[in-house]
């Protein structure tokens, strides 16, 4: 009986997830603010043309994975300016007016004077969502890409807005964030991911494993993500699944981004 529910809850996830999904998740378009620092619109291909399967998933991976790629990168280099300026004495206007536009995307309050600032609570949360474990929830949450949600909201997530009517307009699904691309469904993710109190866990787990000089990896963190879905520790070990049977297809994505990158120099 238990392996029967486990395949039935296998076989209907992707539908239980965009009425499930998020619930933690959820952001008012009257106070949430989503960031974009690239600008660059990003749409899918209609995935619901590849056959389902690896050819699928390949192209679902080579479109999202370098925008992952590339917000981590970017979140990355905002950390380690963080990490060199936590101790200095001299605070250029232009460093203090920096600090605070971070302190405020990631809602933490800062403090007129930078050397008062939490350093502590704030480098918790400016921190990466590994690669790895944003393309296995993209994946689940958007059906490979195929979901409304994915092909209308242009969102990956799940995320919620406020509002039931919010996307009312253009055949968006109501009651979900929707974006002008898919740069912007990730930044709006990491930015979740990094400030919500539901995943006060996760942000406590990667910060133990900075203290240890361990690397932040998806294997360390997928089990911190059942307040994501009502479905709970069930959709955590959903989604350990996901990763385990798909990291060899997200590895290629990775891969095709560095060949790339190398041909470009």
């Amino acid at each position: 009986m238990p392996s029967l529910v486990l395949k039935i809850i296998g076989s209907t996830i992707f539908l239980l997830s965009l009425s499930t999904s998020a619930s933690w998740a959820s952001t008012s378009t009257e106070s949430h603010q989503e960031y974009s620092r690239n600008g660059k619109l990003s749409d899918l291909p209609d995935l619901r043309q590849y056959p389902s399967g690896t050819q699928r998933k390949k192209a679902f991976l080579n479109a999202v994975v370098p925008i992952i790629d590339k917000q981590n990168s970017q979140i990355r280099q905002e950390r380690e300016w963080l990490l060199k300026k936590r101790n200095t004495k001299n605070w250029s206007q232009q460093d203090i007016a920096k600090v605070r536009q971070i302190c405020d995307r990631y809602k933490v309050n800062c403090a007129t004077n930078p050397e008062k600032i939490n350093w502590n609570s704030l480098l918790k949360r400016v921190d990466i969502i590994p690669t790895h474990l944003v393309a296995t929830q993209a994946a689940t949450e958007s059906g490979w890409g195929t979901s409304k949600l994915a092909r209308t909201n242009k969102n990956l997530f799940g995320l919620r807005c406020g509002s039931k009517s919010c996307n009312s307009k253009n055949g968006g699904v109501q009651g979900y964030s929707a974006y002008t691309s898919i740069n912007d469904s990730v930044t709006a993710y990491m930015i979740n991911m990094n400030t919500h109190s539901a995943y006060d866990t996760l942000r406590e787990s990667r910060a133990t494993l900075r203290s240890r000089g361990d690397t932040v990896t998806a294997d360390h963190l997928i089990n911190k993500l059942g307040n994501y879905s009502r479905l709970g520790s069930t959709y955590s070990d959903y989604l350990r699944k996901m990763l385990d049977h798909n990291q060899g297809l997200i590895r290629q994505a990775e891969s095709s981004i560095e060949t790339v990158s190398s041909n470009d120099t």
